[in-house]
């Protein structure tokens, strides 16, 4: 029970992901447009490679916290190259039912290129967290000789 557990951090981004997709697209749009104008004042709104760069920046950061919170729960259950495949499958997967959730949503639509960056954040925080499993394993292992 107590390694399962471990997973809630990845219940919990999954929740906080599925909240900002059933925004309908002007919230959405609202909400990119407050950090847009927080990092680059009210000019930058009229920027559509600013508005890209914040919308798919978002995507990325989310999915690698959810690629590393699944790592989390993983690992200690799994062999690390097993926990990496199947944290990096279950994030795709995420992200492919999160596009087709947004495909019912007003305003919103259904990417594919997002499945990609998704992806890559998921990939991106899972390696990450497995390069942290192998640098403090190494560390360990350095203190007991």
């Amino acid at each position: 029970m107590k390694k399962l557990l471990r997973f809630l951090p990845a219940v919990l981004i999954m929740a906080v992901i599925f909240s900002f997709s059933a925004q309908d697209g002007t919230r959405s749009n609202a909400v990119s447009d407050r950090v847009i104008i927080k990092a680059y004042g009210k000019g930058g709104l009229n920027s559509h490679f600013l508005t890209v760069l914040v919308r798919k920046s978002a995507h990325l950061l989310e999915y690698m916290a959810l690629g590393a919170a699944l790592m989390f729960g993983a690992s200690p259950l799994l062999k690390k190259r097993r926990a990496f495949g199947i944290s990096v499958l279950a994030g795709a997967l995420y992200a492919v039912t999160d596009e087709i959730h947004q495909y019912f949503v007003p305003g919103r639509a259904c990417m594919l290129r997002d499945v990609f960056i998704d992806t890559a954040g998921v990939l991106t925080g899972t390696a990450l967290f497995l390069l942290l499993l192998i640098l403090t394993e190494k560390l360990r292992n350095k203190r007991t000789e």
